[in-house]
């Protein structure tokens, strides 16, 4: 195997295990603030990038390894274009799994975390039968100190107006977690 693609092997590995980290480490997470930040300050600038690198990186890495070439040169153009956008759109997603998770752990392990015990009324349920069959349950509530309505994935149904009660503690970027 030539060596850029036992790099690239390496590096799917590496962000496999950045994205799923927050997903066994911390068993709640708010995901609507790290969203937010994702899309306000990391979006533009992970894509501007991508639409420089990806290009570059197609014509120098993968282009020389198709030997089934098109005959006219727009068909071969078309096929280029399409594989761009379809390398920057994957890449794009890549890296929003990745600054989504990285946003969450960093929300845990730094600064200092201020514990608090939620003791809410369920303000929404919502069952949710992801597409591999699995029945997950959200809820929404108010944060007892912003005041505003915190939607998060948890492990049982509840009840609209059933008390959510958990030690829960905000983290470096002020997003509500629980390791327990």
């Amino acid at each position: 195997m030539e060596k850029w693609k036992s790099q690239i092997l390496i590096f799917y590995a590496i962000c496999a295990f950045i994205i799923a980290y927050p997903f066994f480490a911390i068993k709640y997470f708010e995901t609507s603030i790290a969203e937010k930040l994702f899309v306000k300050y990391l979006l533009l600038p992970i894509f501007i990038c991508l639409f420089i690198i990806v290009p570059k990186f197609y014509y120098a890495k993968v282009k020389p390894l198709d030997n089934n070439i098109p005959k006219t040169i727009f068909k071969e153009k078309r096929r280029d274009i399409i594989s761009i956008i379809m390398i920057l759109i994957c890449s794009t997603g890549l890296f929003f799994g990745i600054s989504f998770s990285l946003i969450i752990t960093i929300n845990k392990f730094f600064g200092k975390s201020d514990n608090t015990k939620i003791k809410e009324n369920v303000e929404k349920y919502y069952p949710y039968i992801s597409k591999n069959g699995r029945l997950r349950h959200y809820i929404d509530f108010r944060d007892p100190i912003t005041q505003n309505t915190i939607h998060l994935e948890v492990y049982r149904e509840y009840k609209v107006g059933e008390v959510f009660e958990k030690q829960i503690a905000y983290g470096f970027w002020g997003i509500l977690y629980s390791t327990k």
